[in-house]
Protein backbone atom coordinates (compact mmCIF):
# COMPACT_ATOMS: atom_id res chain seq x y z
CA UNK A 1 0.00 0.00 0.00
CA UNK A 2 1.40 3.19 -0.56
CA UNK A 3 0.57 6.36 1.21
CA UNK A 4 -0.90 9.65 -0.67
CA UNK A 5 0.88 12.70 0.79
CA UNK A 6 -0.07 16.00 -0.16
CA UNK A 7 3.11 17.73 -1.79
CA UNK A 8 5.00 19.80 0.51
CA UNK A 9 5.13 23.42 -1.95
CA UNK A 10 1.44 23.84 -2.69
CA UNK A 11 -0.05 22.34 0.87
CA UNK A 12 2.42 24.49 2.71
CA UNK A 13 1.72 27.34 0.75
CA UNK A 14 -1.79 27.11 1.11
CA UNK A 15 -1.36 27.09 4.72
CA UNK A 16 0.75 29.55 5.43
CA UNK A 17 -0.44 32.67 2.84
CA UNK A 18 -3.13 34.64 2.66
CA UNK A 19 -3.97 33.44 -0.81
CA UNK A 20 -6.60 31.70 -2.16
CA UNK A 21 -6.97 28.20 -1.55
CA UNK A 22 -7.32 27.07 -5.29
CA UNK A 23 -6.54 23.62 -5.90
CA UNK A 24 -2.86 23.69 -8.41
CA UNK A 25 -1.89 20.95 -10.56
CA UNK A 26 0.64 18.36 -9.57
CA UNK A 27 -0.25 19.20 -5.50
CA UNK A 28 0.38 15.43 -4.55
CA UNK A 29 2.94 12.85 -4.43
CA UNK A 30 2.74 9.06 -3.58
CA UNK A 31 5.20 7.87 -1.13
CA UNK A 32 5.48 4.39 -0.16
CA UNK A 33 4.15 3.15 3.38
CA UNK A 34 7.00 1.51 4.12
CA UNK A 35 9.30 4.61 3.41
CA UNK A 36 11.77 4.89 6.53
CA UNK A 37 12.46 8.72 6.81
CA UNK A 38 8.69 9.99 6.05
CA UNK A 39 7.50 7.34 8.97
CA UNK A 40 10.46 8.75 11.16
CA UNK A 41 8.98 12.14 10.47
CA UNK A 42 5.68 11.09 10.90
CA UNK A 43 6.94 9.39 14.39
CA UNK A 44 8.71 12.35 15.29
CA UNK A 45 5.40 14.95 15.24
CA UNK A 46 3.04 12.05 16.97
CA UNK A 47 6.35 12.19 19.88
CA UNK A 48 6.18 15.74 20.03
CA UNK A 49 2.02 16.61 19.60
CA UNK A 50 2.52 18.04 23.27
CA UNK A 51 4.77 20.76 22.25
CA UNK A 52 2.35 22.01 19.83
CA UNK A 53 -0.63 22.05 22.01
CA UNK A 54 1.20 23.96 24.70
CA UNK A 55 1.95 26.60 22.44
CA UNK A 56 -1.40 26.67 20.51
CA UNK A 57 -2.87 27.17 24.21
CA UNK A 58 0.34 29.87 25.16
CA UNK A 59 -0.25 31.45 21.87
CA UNK A 60 2.83 33.43 22.73
CA UNK A 61 3.75 36.76 20.52
CA UNK A 62 4.42 36.13 17.00
CA UNK A 63 3.21 32.77 16.94
CA UNK A 64 0.21 31.80 13.90
CA UNK A 65 -0.67 29.62 11.96
CA UNK A 66 -1.45 25.98 13.56
CA UNK A 67 -2.60 23.53 11.39
CA UNK A 68 -1.92 19.96 12.25
CA UNK A 69 -2.05 17.18 9.20
CA UNK A 70 -4.80 14.02 9.38
CA UNK A 71 -4.65 10.66 6.99
CA UNK A 72 -8.58 10.48 5.27
CA UNK A 73 -8.79 6.97 3.34
CA UNK A 74 -9.31 7.32 -0.52
CA UNK A 75 -11.28 5.31 -2.89
CA UNK A 76 -8.29 2.97 -3.89
CA UNK A 77 -7.69 1.80 -0.62
CA UNK A 78 -4.39 4.33 -0.06
CA UNK A 79 -4.49 7.47 2.11
CA UNK A 80 -3.86 11.32 1.62
CA UNK A 81 -3.02 13.59 4.11
CA UNK A 82 -5.05 16.80 4.85
CA UNK A 83 -3.64 19.84 6.77
CA UNK A 84 -6.52 20.69 9.14
CA UNK A 85 -6.24 24.79 10.40
CA UNK A 86 -6.56 24.50 14.24
CA UNK A 87 -9.64 26.43 15.99
CA UNK A 88 -9.66 24.98 19.21
CA UNK A 89 -8.06 21.89 21.09
CA UNK A 90 -9.55 20.45 24.60
CA UNK A 91 -8.63 17.47 26.10
CA UNK A 92 -6.62 15.99 22.99
CA UNK A 93 -9.69 16.84 20.83
CA UNK A 94 -8.99 19.02 17.46
CA UNK A 95 -11.77 21.42 16.40
CA UNK A 96 -10.49 22.86 13.18
CA UNK A 97 -10.90 23.80 8.83
CA UNK A 98 -9.76 21.45 6.10
CA UNK A 99 -7.35 24.09 4.51
CA UNK A 100 -6.71 22.34 1.46
CA UNK A 101 -8.05 20.83 -1.84
CA UNK A 102 -8.39 16.83 -2.00
CA UNK A 103 -7.12 15.00 -4.97
CA UNK A 104 -8.81 11.64 -4.27
CA UNK A 105 -10.45 11.54 -0.69
CA UNK A 106 -14.13 11.94 -0.37
CA UNK A 107 -13.91 12.04 3.32
CA UNK A 108 -12.40 15.59 3.29
CA UNK A 109 -13.14 18.70 1.44
CA UNK A 110 -11.58 22.23 1.41
CA UNK A 111 -13.20 24.84 4.09
CA UNK A 112 -14.68 21.49 6.12
CA UNK A 113 -15.61 21.79 10.00
CA UNK A 114 -13.53 18.83 11.45
CA UNK A 115 -12.77 16.79 14.65
CA UNK A 116 -10.07 14.51 15.54
CA UNK A 117 -7.94 12.76 18.11
CA UNK A 118 -4.57 13.88 18.31
CA UNK A 119 -3.52 10.47 17.88
CA UNK A 120 -4.80 10.89 14.83
CA UNK A 121 -2.37 13.00 13.66
CA UNK A 122 0.73 12.99 10.76
CA UNK A 123 1.84 15.81 11.37
CA UNK A 124 2.19 19.63 12.58
CA UNK A 125 3.37 23.12 12.13
CA UNK A 126 3.20 26.64 13.03
CA UNK A 127 5.21 29.63 13.02
CA UNK A 128 7.17 31.62 15.36
CA UNK A 129 7.97 34.72 13.67
CA UNK A 130 9.13 33.70 10.14
CA UNK A 131 10.57 29.98 11.44
CA UNK A 132 8.58 27.11 11.08
CA UNK A 133 8.34 25.09 13.67
CA UNK A 134 7.01 21.22 13.49
CA UNK A 135 6.21 20.32 10.08
CA UNK A 136 8.44 17.42 10.01
CA UNK A 137 6.87 16.10 6.93
CA UNK A 138 7.68 19.49 5.47
CA UNK A 139 10.74 18.99 6.25
CA UNK A 140 10.77 15.39 4.61
CA UNK A 141 10.29 16.96 1.31
CA UNK A 142 12.10 19.60 1.60
CA UNK A 143 15.55 17.81 1.87
CA UNK A 144 14.85 16.10 -1.33
CA UNK A 145 14.48 19.29 -3.36
CA UNK A 146 17.00 20.63 -5.23
CA UNK A 147 19.17 23.92 -4.31
CA UNK A 148 16.56 25.67 -6.91
CA UNK A 149 13.75 23.88 -5.48
CA UNK A 150 14.97 24.91 -1.97
CA UNK A 151 15.43 28.27 -2.24
CA UNK A 152 11.94 28.71 -4.83
CA UNK A 153 10.26 27.43 -2.08
CA UNK A 154 11.47 29.35 0.99
CA UNK A 155 10.89 32.58 -0.86
CA UNK A 156 6.99 31.13 -1.91
CA UNK A 157 6.40 29.69 2.01
CA UNK A 158 7.17 33.12 3.60
CA UNK A 159 8.95 31.07 6.31
CA UNK A 160 12.46 29.68 7.61
CA UNK A 161 13.43 26.11 8.13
Amino acid sequence: MRLLVTKVVAISLLAFSGCSHSKEGGNYTHVSSDDAAMNTAIAKAKATSGEFIQAFHDQKPGTKDFYVKKPYPTPSGEVEHMWIKVLEENNGVFNGVVANEAEETREAKMGQKVSLNISEISDWKYTDGKKLVGGYTIRYFYERMSPKEREDFLKEAGFDL
